[in-house]
């Protein structure tokens, strides 16, 4: 299936070749400073989703950071030369009353700022600060209809979904009224339980004011591990699935876009590993609510892959950034046996691209 028509666009993961010195010292052992640094402000939420691949983590770890420690860490990106921020996480980073000053101390250290949120907790002067500050700004949806939306999501109060339709479109008018380069999205996780409502989550995002609507398949490996849940298969969905993203790309115009994100994923829409080492975990860095320095975010709360603390000084973080230690714990990751790999497609481009050279790269 036809994952976008404009291929210039943040879910290429071909976007990983801009960083060409960082993926030279991935493979090196030479690591620059992260591209991205994730931010996890909250080890708490306020929903029950059925995938969740915190689940486990947030039990344990049920903190907030604290405000003053927040503007530490933006300050400190800064100076390390982090690019840009992901606020999401092992929790809904909302959660954290501190998020909007957090925000104003990035964008005045010219760090990029993102977010991730189930849209629940937004208010007040929220919208127009991220509108402001955010380069992009994410609503974990995955549901086009009430019904839908209270099964997966855990919830029973449906007022609560149309709380979250109302943010969504204060932020998108916000957005619009301010000028902002701020892309607002409908982040659609691919579920059984959900697969009828692809098309109807398509339009309502439309309707809403939102730029783009991506969906991909859920990690049901994150599933089994912190939920217990058996595995689950799509084959008997695939006909529908296909038939609404068919729908749902001539919903495009200048102002929505469609991903229909596969490239991730084998056919059957299971993780796939087409690589033999984990090399581009470097590119980013997780810094949990817990206060500790996570490898891997999709590996959050594995003890053998926590890295140092940034708290209660994240500048002792750079005595431990391309360490033996470090070294050593990126050299222990079984692909194999990780959940679904994030940056599988980027660990892939590393050895195709430029150990194997597969471009030819000294020529036009």
């Amino acid at each position: 299936m036809q994952e976008w028509t404009d291929p210039y666009n943040s879910f290429n993961s071909f976007k990983v070749l801009l960083w060409r010195e960082q993926l030279e010292g991935c493979i090196t052992g030479d690591l620059l400073p992260p591209i991205i640094v994730d931010t996890d402000p909250a080890g708490i939420c306020n929903l029950n989703c059925i995938w969740c691949n915190a689940y486990d983590f947030m039990k344990k770890n049920p903190l907030l950071i604290p405000e003053d420690h927040l503007l530490k860490l933006a300050d400190f990106y800064s100076y390390w030369g982090v690019k840009g921020t992901c606020i999401a996480g092992g929790g809904e980073p909302l959660m954290n009353p501190g998020i909007n000053n957090f925000l104003l101390r990035l964008q005045k250290n010219n760090v990029e700022a993102a977010i991730i949120s189930n849209g629940t907790l937004q208010k007040g002067d929220h919208f127009n600060i991220a509108a402001d500050t955010c380069r992009w700004y994410g609503f974990s949806m995955d549901a086009g209809t009430p019904e839908t939306w209270l099964k997966v999501k855990g919830v029973k109060n449906e007022k609560l979904w149309y709380k979250v339709l109302k943010n969504i479109e204060s932020l998108t008018d916000a957005v619009h009224k301010r000028n902002s380069k701020c892309d607002v999205g409908y982040k659609f996780l691919l579920h059984p339980d959900n697969a009828y409502d692809i098309l109807p989550a398509v339009k309502l995002a439309k309707s809403l004011g939102v730029k783009d609507f991506q969906l991909r398949p859920v990690g049901w490996d994150n599933i089994e591990k912190t939920k217990g849940k058996a595995p689950i298969s799509f084959t008997d969905l695939f006909p529908v699935i296909n038939q609404q993203i068919e729908e749902a790309l001539k919903y495009e115009d200048e102002n929505f876009r469609f991903f229909g994100i596969r490239h991730k994923f084998s056919p059957t829409m299971k993780r796939k590993v087409n690589f033999k080492k984990c090399r581009a975990i470097s590119l980013s860095s997780t810094f949990s609510a817990d206060g500790k320095v996570h490898l891997c975010f999709d590996m959050r709360g594995n003890e053998d892959l926590i890295m140092c603390s940034h708290y209660p000084d994240p500048y002792k973080v750079l005595n431990y950034w391309g360490s033996t230690k470090h070294l050593a714990m990126i050299d222990s990751i079984d692909p194999n046996k990780c959940p679904r790999c994030t940056y599988g497609a980027y660990n892939e481009m590393i050895e195709q691209c430029i150990i194997e050279d597969g471009f030819c790269r000294n020529f036009p």
